[in-house]
């Protein structure tokens, strides 16, 4: 493996690290209520749990329509009610599960971008001050001729996000037809 590849590998080594690493973060901030929910909502994120339920709600009808037809004693005649009930106290759980691990994941995100914002920033600003330098090397060598660059000029200096924004938030001019 040559130099370059072998640099490259590690790169991507130390990548998967620091995503490791927040991951990591991630799943020692769980709190003790947090913890039985994630599972639980890895279990029912699975679609196995679909046919399992499906499969159930099949087996109690079946059973309750062939023990009423034979023993005249169900449990559950049609139209079913204590079924109806365990489906609604199922899709609450669900329905919670599902908020509370969407809401954990969305704060995860929001971190996520909050970092990813700051390493952009900083590399931006680390470019505009590598542009810059060049620039001073470039006036500072004899052997370079000395000229006016305005793209450099522009590069050099770090972007406004206040403007940056104002651009974004301002109304889209009409397109002339």
């Amino acid at each position: 493996m040559t130099s370059p590849d072998r640099r490259f590998e590690q790169l991507l080594s130390q990548n998967a690290e620091i995503n490791t690493l927040l991951e990591q973060q991630s799943r020692a901030s769980l709190t003790t209520l947090h913890r039985p929910i994630e599972r639980l909502a890895g279990l029912l994120g699975q679609p196995t749990f679909i046919f399992i339920a499906l499969a159930s709600f099949v087996l109690w009808i079946v059973l309750n329509l062939n023990l009423n037809f034979f023993i005249h004693h169900a449990w559950d005649n049609p139209p079913f009610f204590w079924l109806q009930g365990l489906i609604g106290v199922l899709s609450l759980i669900i329905t919670s599960t599902v908020l509370i691990a969407q809401a954990r994941q969305a704060r995860l995100a929001e971190q996520r971008s909050q970092l990813q914002l700051q390493i952009i920033l900083l590399t931006e600003q680390r470019s505009a001050k590598l542009i810059s330098l060049l620039e001073e090397l470039r006036r500072d060598l004899p052997s370079v001729q000395n000229r006016q660059d305005a793209e450099a000029d522009a590069l050099q200096r770090a972007s406004d996000p206040e403007s940056i924004l104002k651009a974004l938030d301002a109304p889209d001019e009409p397109v002339p037809e």
